[in-house]
Order: C-alpha cells, then structure tokens, then sequence
C-alpha cells in the first residue's frame, strides 16, 4: 500500500515520499552503526536530527513552492539532502559501505532532479566544510574507510537497491503514463483535424481558416463592402434531371461542382453555396486583393470553367450523357457581407442587390456566355474583348441594366507561345491544353498530329474539288481496254 501510494502520486508528492524513505533508511543505518561499531559517542543523535530535517522541510518545501519555480526548490532541496550526507559521513567515519551508497544516492538523485553542474560543485565544497566541522566539533578524528560489518554491508545494499528501485520504477511508470498521455494527446488532434477538415467543407475555406487562426469569430455580425460576386448554372439541367436516373444525375452534378470548386479555388474564390447545379461565389472577403484585382481574378475564373466545360462536354458524350453547357453572370458593387441566422444555426453569404443582379445577369446570358455587369466592366475592360449587350429589364432590379458579353482575353503574348488552342470546324475539333502536358509528352503528340496531317493530304489526293474519290490511272486502263474489248466482239458479230 505504501509502494503504492509512492508510485501513483505526482513529481511533487513522489520527490518528498522517496525522500522521506531515504532518510528513513540512513537513519537505520546510523543506528546500526551506533550499536555494531565501537567508539561511538553521539551517533544516536544523528537519526533524531534527520527527523528534525524531514519535518522542517515538510512546511519549508510548501513555503519554496509559492515563492519559487520548481527547479529553485529542488535545488535548495538537495542542498539539505547534501548537508544531511555531509553529516551522516562524518557520523560512521566514511564506513566503506555506507559512504558508497549515499554518494551513489547523491549522483542518482541529482541526475533525475536536474542539478546543474555548477551547483553541484558548489554543493559538494558545502558538504566537505560541513564535514570536517562535524570531525571537528562532534564526532572527532578516528580510522576512516574502515571495512564495513556484515550487517552494515547487507543493509546498505537492501537500501540502495529499494531507494535506486523505487525511483526508477516510478520514473518508467510516470515514462509510461506520459507516453499514454502523449499518444492519446496526438490521437485526440488528429481526431480533431480529421472533424474540423470534414466541418470545413460545409463553410467557405477562407472563412473556416480565418476562425482556426483565431482572427475571426462565429458570432452573428456583417460588414458594408465592395465585392464582385459570380453566378452560374447548367442550361436544361432542371429537364435534365427529369430524364436521368438519380445516380447518373447526382454522378454528372458532383463531377461538374468539383471541377468548377478546383478552378474557383485556385483564384481565391470564397464559395458561398451550392443551389442544385447553381453555384454562387464572390470575391473580396474575407480575403481581397483589391477591388480591381478582385474582379479580373472572378473573370479570369468565369473563362477558365468555360474552358474546362468543354473538356467535360466530350467526356460526358462519350459515356452516353447529352451535351451540357453553362451560363455565366459577374457583378461588382456593395453588398453587405457577414454571419445571419441564430446564434446556434448561421451562415456566412452576402445580400445586396448586386448579388441579385449577378443572379439576373446569369439568366439573361446566352448558353456558354458570361455576361457582367456594367461596374465590373469598368473594371475590366483594359484585360479583356468585351461585347456591348443591348440594356434590358431584369426581374427585381430597377431601371434598365447595361450588361457585356466577356469574349476572351487581351493576350500581350505572341499567339506562337499561347498555351490553349481550341478550334472547331465541321468535321473537326481541335482542343488541347499544354499546361497540362507534361514535357515526356510532346513526342507523342507531335507524332499523332503528324499522322493527322498525313491522313489529310492523302484524303486530298483522293478525292477531288468536290469530294468524290478520284479515278486511278490503273482504273483508266483496265476501263479502256473493256471498252476495246467490247468494239471487236461486236465487229465479229
């Protein structure tokens, strides 16, 4: 019970019961020697004034505690535990045995306590002057080092090995709850990202950032700010869905959300929400790079999901899925930006009438058209081919609204460097992306259209202006002497 109560207490309670079993145990040893060694005067006393320490520490060891950090009270700690030593040694006149023992006990304790080097030293000269003041004043000058009794030889050897033992056993132990702690520690984070990146996807990644770096909190507030909100949608997708069976319609709405999602986060798009196959975005909060640069990262987005739309329209036909397309709407203006709800169920989206407008904007828009307002044009129009579009009535809006069709970008670079080439001609299509061919690649693109180019010119040969298969002269020949033929056979008849 006693061993337990020592090894299941903390670093504090543990240093002062081992301590006590220490004195216990030299105390012992003391009074062993006093009654097996002759020549012995006031070595009896020796025990009592052990005690004297242990209880006068109980009380100082609390008072160092709310005055002093924990390496300053056991450094003071083992200076008595030194002192004590000191005494003790001078008490059996340095017996083998025993002096053995409690410089080993020292050495031991000062290691796992800590003790630096420095104090140490200074400790050690403090145990050499009360020493000889000890051989001086009290105990007198006798044989040293003499061979120790059998007993003497046994008893320090039981204490040294239960003293050494039952540190070491609580240290491994308090090792190995420390471990537990750490591990369940580390599995307790990772089980608290793994929930948080799983509770991230429900809220835009900005927002979600922000309130784990602590610079935001979830509390039911809103801002007045200027941002360029994006809207768009898949044309027919409402017919679409009446046709398809659920898990084709859920397979061809996720793939077009995660491709659109990849693009719009590699512009630094805060993705509001998903309605269906609608997706609202908005850029200028939390994050900005500025008004301007705000809304040519949303157009530069717009175009980029047009482009990749092309890529899934010829995946999605070749599995047997009808040809899809998507219609796109941009606006700038002010909008109030924040948290609405309740405190326990809130969401983070804006409301403003350009918010609104960017919605119109989308479903005026033409099948594969990105139609923008006439502030983000303003905005924009010296990056970009904008088409002035005729002012219409938008539902919900006051007053006509002037509105531009995005026809592409204004490219500085020669077109021999461009990176995209899309062109489509009756019978052909040429789409390729070289940003995403890898340079091991080129070799094998370069011969496939080469082989193209081969096809054409041979089909040129074989065909004529009008497209009908010309007549090798081979034919020509054979045909001419079917004709001769024919001539003498009617002669002969």
């Amino acid at each position: 019970m006693l061993l337990n109560s020592m090894i299941y207490q903390g670093p504090r309670k543990f240093e002062l019961y081992q301590r006590l079993m220490g004195y216990l145990l030299i105390g012992l040893l003391v009074t062993v020697y006093y009654f097996s060694t002759e020549g012995t005067q006031y070595q009896i006393y020796v025990p009592v004034f052990i005690a004297v320490v242990f209880l006068s520490i109980l009380k100082f060891s609390r008072w160092l505690q709310y005055k002093y950090k924990s390496q300053v009270r056991r450094n003071i700690l083992f200076l008595c535990d030194v002192i004590v030593v000191s005494v003790v040694l001078a008490a059996v006149h340095l017996d083998l045995s025993i002096s053995f023992a409690l410089v080993l006990c020292l050495i031991y304790a000062a290691m796992i306590y800590r003790i630096s080097l420095l104090m140490v030293s200074m400790f050690s000269l403090i145990a050499v002057i009360i020493f000889y003041l000890n051989i001086i004043l009290i105990f007198g000058f006798s044989d040293y080092f003499q061979a120790s009794a059998v007993e003497i030889t046994t008893l320090t050897g039981i204490g040294l090995i239960l003293f050494v033992g039952v540190g070491e056993y609580y240290h491994q132990n308090n090792f190995r709850q420390l471990k537990d702690e750490k591990d369940n520690y580390f599995n307790e984070m990772n089980r608290y990202i793994e929930l948080s990146n799983q509770l991230s996807r429900y809220a835009p990644l900005q927002l979600w950032q922000a309130i784990m770096r602590g610079e935001t909190e979830a509390k039911l507030e809103y801002k007045r700010k200027k941002i360029t909100i994006f809207f768009s949608d898949i044309q027919g997708f409402t017919e679409l869905s009446e046709r398809l069976i659920p898990d084709d319609l859920a397979f061809l709405l996720n793939d077009y959300l995660s491709q659109m999602t990849d693009i719009a986060r590699q512009y630094g798009a805060t993705i509001d929400k998903f309605m269906g196959d609608a997706i609202l975005i908005f850029f200028g909060d939390p994050d900005s790079k500025g008004v301007e640069q705000d809304a040519i990262n949303c157009v530069d987005m717009a175009l980029a999901m047009r482009q990749q739309m092309k890529f899934l329209r010829q995946r999605w036909l070749k599995m047997g899925y009808p040809e899809l397309h998507i219609r796109m709407g941009i606006s700038t203006g002010y909008c109030h930006v924040g948290n609405y709800g309740t405190i326990h169920r809130m969401t983070y989206t804006i409301v403003g009438r350009d918010a609104n407008l960017a919605a119109r904007l989308q479903s005026l828009a033409e099948i594969d058209e990105i139609l923008i307002s006439d502030e983000t044009f303003k905005l924009v129009k010296n990056n970009y081919l904008c088409s002035p579009k005729a002012a219409a009535e938008l539902k919900g809006i006051q007053g006509l609204v002037k509105s531009w069709q995005v026809v592409e970008k204004l490219n500085a670079e020669s077109q021999d460097i461009q990176h995209w080439f899309d062109y489509e001609y009756k019978g052909f299509h040429l789409l390729l992306n070289l940003e995403a061919v890898q340079n091991y690649e080129y070799n094998e693109l370069i011969q496939v259209l080469e082989q193209m180019i081969k096809r054409i010119q041979l089909q040129q040969q074989l065909t004529d202006s009008a497209g009908v298969a010309k007549l090798q002269l081979e034919d020509e020949i054979t045909d001419l002497d079917h004709v001769q033929h024919s001539k003498v056979v009617k002669k002969a008849t």
